[in-house]
């Protein structure tokens, strides 16, 4: 099969972009990556697919936006190693625990991410535009007074809604690791799309050495607190387990 090099336009930072790039890891499957910087970054996703959220995959002509998208296209496209079960019951089961995490839990832990960041405009600066140079990440320090009000509509960051995320926040980890199997897995006896979907998202605050792009230091006392904070729960030890045996080498490719 003739296939070209898929192109990934991701954050960084973002646990939502964190599941394509282990995805395409999983898979073997070599690919190139642009990092984009956040709220810098809309021209160019609006561009390429006619809306604002990364993660963006290109692919032999194809624009697929969204990481649940791109995971189901990889899977299609190239099914070994599978993310996916054979068995139909546990395919929906795993999909399930992707969509939950997705949809219930990674929007929470977005937002107690980078409220941890507010009113330490240095470091969020550095975080956003970690890999960018002095320049960007100067820039994007000097801009921030006016976007950090648009990233806070966008991502939900009002007083209300941190604090309902932080009272949820020890129920997603009770979640996690009910569902966790006698195997060590979410569903049945192998790595799924499910364990992969779970841990990903659960490193908005965990942070694993294995993680793609370690976060710039200093980081904000908050997020350490935070972090500390979880770090006994047999959730937060099973992410780190899962990303020590699966997250594997990267399968970037240079441009």
């Amino acid at each position: 099969m003739n296939e070209s090099v898929p192109e990934l336009l991701h954050f960084r930072v973002s646990h939502y972009n964190e599941k394509a790039r282990w995805a395409l890891d999983f898979k073997r499957w070599p690919h190139r990556r642009r990092a984009l910087v956040p709220g810098f970054h809309l021209p160019v996703a609006r561009l390429a697919s006619g809306q604002s959220r990364l993660p963006i995959l290109r692919l032999d002509g194809r624009v697929i936006a969204g990481s649940n998208h791109i995971l189901a296209e990889l899977e299609r496209r190239r099914p070994d190693p599978p993310l996916l079960p054979a068995d139909p019951v546990l395919r929906e089961r795993a999909l399930a625990i992707e969509k939950f995490f997705d949809v219930q839990v990674a929007p929470d832990l977005r937002r107690l991410f980078w409220h941890c960041y507010e009113g330490h405009p240095e470091l969020c600066a550095a975080v956003a535009a970690d890999g960018f140079g002095g320049l960007t990440r100067g820039l994007w320090r000097a801009t921030l007074p006016a976007m950090w009000p648009l990233m806070s509509i966008n991502m939900g960051l009002g007083a209300d809604a941190i604090e309902r995320a932080r009272s949820r926040l020890p129920g997603h980890f009770a979640h996690l690791e009910a569902e966790i199997g006698a195997s060590g897995y979410l569903v049945g006896d192998t790595f799924t799309i499910a364990d992969l979907a779970a841990a990903a998202v659960m490193t908005a605050i965990i942070r694993p050495p294995q993680f793609s792009y370690p976060l710039p230091e200093p980081w904000p006392d908050e997020l350490t607190h935070l972090r500390d904070a979880y770090a006994p729960r047999p959730g937060f030890k099973w992410v780190c387990e899962i990303y020590a045996r699966h997250r594997g080498a990267s399968a970037e490719i240079g441009s």
